[in-house]
């Protein structure tokens, strides 16, 4: 590659682009520029270019993935048009970092990976909580063998009130994929299988349920207005599932937009059969074992916690950055979205039907 800055083209500019995406582009000035932007609201566009610092801007997303004078593509637009948009950029010969979850369903996500293969371009999904400290040191401590064998994790994250932005196309489930499970659930998914090493799933029994989007407080939480008001809510406010690892582990995610319970954000336990290990946002991992007969409880603060979100996107632009940087064509990561995909796919069926869910071989 040129020394030249990365150009890149946002797809999409909602409340996250904004308030996340552009300052962590802009961290990271030296390796990186905003060159264009594409939001489908075109009353809007002139606002997304003053924000984004850029004078070029497109109504029509496929004009800015045709745009020659661009490297790579951030996609942050509605979930419906994660697959259409990814593959477009990646034939075009532009690297591209989606945000999660990276599609509708398996089917799309495989159409994504093979696009990134067939093309030798970097694809990568935004799961930020990879990039977490607590997250880094949880997985250095797998890695390292610690924990021994791993048998079960729970993950869960429940928002007491935080329902993103009522009758927008996040709450549309022809444009999203689904409710919290599709959104929350899908970084926590993705984080219990990353610390695992992406181990196979066998089969996932789920429930959901939609109980408190008709409450008279939905919003405690800040999420600015997003694009495609469609007046629809179909989504589930909680989803409970039951995943079946391979070997024989177990994981259980629960996770709520909205519950009568205080707010849990994001954790995550590990059991192994050497020691267990609790991860809290911004707090040190705690390992729980044993030694010369006696019980023994480690807290590990991770080096340079970060405080805020704004700190885990420049460190995921910074990945991305390096990826494409080292062109690292890895299929490894394409592969783990099909993965997560199937995996939500599976936990939706199982939630409609009553009944446990295979995924096959």
């Amino acid at each position: 590659m040129s020394s030249r800055p990365l150009r890149i083209g946002l797809l999409g500019f909602g409340g996250v682009v904004a308030r996340f995406h552009v300052p962590a582009l802009k961290a990271h000035a030296a390796r990186c520029e905003i060159a264009a932007v594409a939001r489908g609201d075109a009353n809007r566009l002139a606002e997304a270019k003053t924000l984004a610092g850029t004078h070029r801007g497109y109504a029509d997303w496929r004009e800015l993935v045709a745009d020659p004078d661009l490297d790579a593509v951030l996609i942050a637009s509605p979930n419906a048009l994660h697959a259409d948009q990814a593959v477009a950029a990646l034939e075009a010969g532009k690297d591209v970092l989606c945000e999660k979850p990276p599609a509708m369903n398996a089917a799309e996500a495989e159409r994504m990976a093979a696009a990134a293969v067939q093309h030798g371009r970097v694809l990568r999904y935004g799961f930020l909580l990879r990039y977490a400290d607590e997250s880094v040191r949880a997985k250095a401590e797998f890695d390292a063998g610690r924990l021994g064998e791993v048998y079960h994790v729970r993950a869960r994250w429940f928002r007491r009130r935080g329902y993103p932005t009522q009758g927008s196309w996040f709450t549309t489930k022809r444009l999203s994929g689904g409710g919290v499970l599709a959104d929350l659930g899908s970084h926590l998914l993705d984080r219990a299988l990353w610390l695992l090493g992406y181990p196979r799933i066998e089969a996932v029994s789920a429930v959901t349920h939609a109980r408190l989007r008709e409450s008279k407080v939905v919003q405690l939480m800040k999420s600015g207005p997003k694009s495609g008001n469609t007046g629809i809510c179909d989504v589930e406010d909680l989803a409970v599932c039951l995943f079946r690892l391979g070997g024989g582990a177990s994981l259980i995610l629960e996770c709520s937009f909205a519950v009568n319970l205080p707010e849990t954000p994001f954790s995550t336990d590990l059991l192994g059969d050497r020691a267990g290990l609790r991860l809290r946002p911004g707090q040190p991992v705690e390992l729980f074992g044993e030694d010369g007969g006696a019980v023994t409880d480690t807290s590990i603060d991770p080096k340079g916690v970060a405080k805020d979100q704004h700190n885990l996107y420049e460190r995921q632009i910074r990945a991305f950055l390096d990826a494409v940087q080292a062109r690292d064509l890895s299929p490894a990561h394409p592969r783990e979205g099909v993965a997560l995909m199937r995996a939500l796919e599976a936990a939706y069926a199982s939630a409609e039907r009553g009944r446990e869910v295979g995924l096959g071989s």
